[in-house]
């Protein structure tokens, strides 16, 4: 016979491992423009133009610690094509951000400025 205690640890493990929400939000050259003007007045003037995958992912990661508790989340950034060529698109992956994240977000790229 199985031992039913072993079943319930497992049944415990699978709630908590419990499926991760992701957000992908895909904008194009002059939402990127506006993100980053957002992105360099909400971080400061030392801010690095955020013009790379790499910088925009840093950037919104930075963004996302100035909610404080209000905020998480993780950012991938992704540009498609990969090079210099137009059109293109960026994808901003946010994995396990909340709704204060990805709504402050959207209003950086609609209005190029964060809410306060």
């Amino acid at each position: 016979m199985p031992d039913i205690a072993g079943a319930g640890d497992v049944a415990a493990s699978a709630v908590a491992a419990a499926p991760s929400r992701e957000v992908v939000i895909v904008i194009g050259r002059s939402e990127l423009d506006r993100l980053g003007s957002a992105l360099q007045a909400l971080l400061g003037p030392d801010t690095t133009r955020p013009d790379t995958p790499a910088r925009l992912s840093a950037a919104v990661a930075a963004a996302i610690v100035t909610f404080g508790d209000a905020g998480h989340g993780r950012v991938r950034v992704d540009r498609r094509p990969p090079g210099l060529y137009t059109p293109e698109a960026w994808q901003i992956r946010l994995t396990n951000a909340d709704e204060v994240v990805t709504d402050a977000l959207r209003a950086a790229i609609r209005d190029g400025a964060f809410p306060r």
